[in-house]
């Protein structure tokens, strides 16, 4: 029997079963040495689905991790499938006592698994949870998923849409934290993906947006998408034109979107009194600000740091999608197969476009 008709068979029969034990994988062998070969297929625990992966996102903390910048996985033969987060794929066997997946489901994977035991937890800040396990890998054919934390995709949401559920649940926990409501004036600096997410979510919320960022055809995609206000940093004034607009008090939000020292300090000149700051995207390699402490107390600042998301984001941030409340389509800029993953890196690290998408 050949292996497409025994395939065949296999998903026709309910069999989580592959024919093959072998994929094609990226591995980090060293930091910027990127290659692709084969490995065996993982093999899925009890509580665990094992994925035909068919689309991967690239995030900045992937470009970290293969820079060196941030090693969270081994080198080596041990850092197969590397730092992939934001995937989506389709369900080809499932653990023993999976009960919420079948062989055939459409699924996106929620990388964290919170213990839901420790204080953090406990508290509702699952993402801060103390032992918490990642499920990573996502630059390979096949990658394994806790059962629970992978949702159904829509039919009508494709791979590459869902890829965007990850990131676009770490801003819905930016949009938690800094309480954005109607009436609000909140800054986004960093016109990336991010910020653009973070602009259709403070939309939802009637708020007014100014885009600060420095690449004139994203910030053009920002009007698009709904800002009030875009504002060039590399060629304007931020502080002067935000305080003009804002009769010399400053928005009361603000969302860095960016790394960097530069917009830090930004954000701490032009938010207003009894402003809230969320400090979103990492620096690296890691720096420090000039703050200057009465500015913080006398105009009663709060600096808010936004780490990761809770599975009750991501399965909100999917909702968005599905019923296309946030564009996620259009911030796709690049899709590449996994033999060309290097360049897929390379476009992110240039900052050409926007979301990049692998194709295992």
């Amino acid at each position: 029997m050949g292996n497409k008709v025994l395939a065949s068979f296999f998903l026709l029969n309910g069999l989580a079963a592959l024919v093959e034990n072998r994929m094609l994988a990226a591995f980090l062998l060293a930091p910027a040495n990127v290659i692709v070969r084969e490995c065996e297929v993982p093999r899925p625990d009890r509580n665990e689905v094992l994925i035909r992966v068919r689309a991967c996102g690239v995030c900045p903390t992937d470009l970290r991790y293969v820079q060196g910048l941030r090693l969270y996985l081994p080198l080596g033969d041990e850092s197969y499938g590397l730092t992939g987060h934001e995937w989506a794929g389709e369900v080809v066997e499932v653990g023993e006592d999976v009960e919420v997946l079948s062989v055939g489901d459409r699924v996106v994977a929620d990388h964290i698994l919170p213990c839901g035991r420790c204080i953090f937890c406990k508290q509702g800040k699952s993402n801060l949870c103390l032992n918490k396990k990642y499920y990573l890998r996502g630059y390979a054919q096949y990658a394994k998923a806790w059962a629970l934390t992978a949702l159904k995709i829509p039919s009508h949401v494709s791979y590459e849409e869902a890829c965007l559920t990850e990131p676009l649940s770490t801003c819905l926990n930016t949009m938690e934290k800094l309480e954005i409501s109607l009436g609000d004036r909140v800054a986004i600096i960093g016109d990336g993906t991010i910020g653009l997410l973070h602009l259709q979510l403070a939309r939802l919320t009637g708020a007014e947006i100014i885009m600060i960022g420095h690449h004139d055809e994203r910030l053009r995609l920002a009007e698009k998408l709904g800002a009030n206000m875009v504002v060039n940093s590399g060629k304007e004034d931020v502080m002067n034109i935000v305080k003009r607009e804002t009769g010399g008090l400053g928005v009361n939000k603000v969302i860095i979107a960016a790394g960097g020292k530069q917009a830090i300090e930004d954000a701490l000149r032009i938010v207003a009194p009894a402003g809230k700051i969320g400090i979103f995207a990492g620096t690296y390699p890691p720096t420090s600000i000039d703050l200057d402490p009465n500015r913080v107390h006398y105009g009663e600042i709060t600096i808010i740091g936004i780490m990761e998301h809770t599975l009750h984001h991501f399965e909100q941030a999917l909702k968005l999608i599905s019923r296309g409340c946030i564009n996620v389509k259009q911030l796709i800029t690049h899709k590449l197969p996994l033999e060309r993953i290097n360049e897929a890196f390379d476009i992110v690290k240039r900052r050409v476009g926007l979301k990049v998408v692998v194709l295992p």
